[in-house]
Formats: C-alpha cells, structure tokens, sequence
C-alpha cells in the first residue's frame, strides 16, 4: 500500500471541502486527517498502483466551486421552491 501526503491550507479549504472530496475516492484509498496550525494535513493510504493525488486535488476544487455556488444561488433556490409549492394547493 502506497502512502502519500497532501496539505490543503484552512483559509483557502474548508475540512468540509476536504472531506467531501476525499468521500469520493474511498473505494481507492483511507485517510488520516489532521489540523495542524493553517493547515489540513491528508495522509493516504492507496489500495492501488494509480497515483490519485492530482485527481483528489481536483476534487477538492470541484467540491469547494460547488459549495460555493450553492451560497450564491440559495436565494434563488428557494424562491423557486416557495414559488412552486405555492401553486400546487399543498400550502394554504
């Protein structure tokens, strides 16, 4: 098993943005996670030959852009929802 070290900085990721991504490569590897300072430190523990550190540096991009967005467009969300509701009937 292949150990490998990734740091992610807290004012840039959030430990939930972290989390998320790695979630999606637990068929692939384990983690530890430790704060440390400014930092989130990720040890994994690869079960295979594949090198996933730039893919799981990716992810956590793609899992922060996306809770990104989700604030900026909660606004929206829920007026589309109050919106909907409010012409089935279900709500009086």
């Amino acid at each position: 098993m292949k150990t490998h070290e990734l740091n992610f900085d807290v004012r840039v990721f959030s430990l939930d943005t972290v989390k998320r991504a790695l979630y999606r490569f637990s068929d692939k590897c384990s983690f530890d996670i430790q704060l440390k300072d400014n930092d989130i430190t990720v040890t994994l523990h690869v079960k295979t030959d594949e090198d996933l550190t730039s893919k799981i540096k990716n992810e956590v991009l793609d899992q922060d852009l996306r809770d990104t967005l989700s604030k900026e467009t909660a606004n929206i969300r829920t007026l589309i929802l109050a919106n909907a509701f409010s012409n089935t009937g279900l709500i009086q």
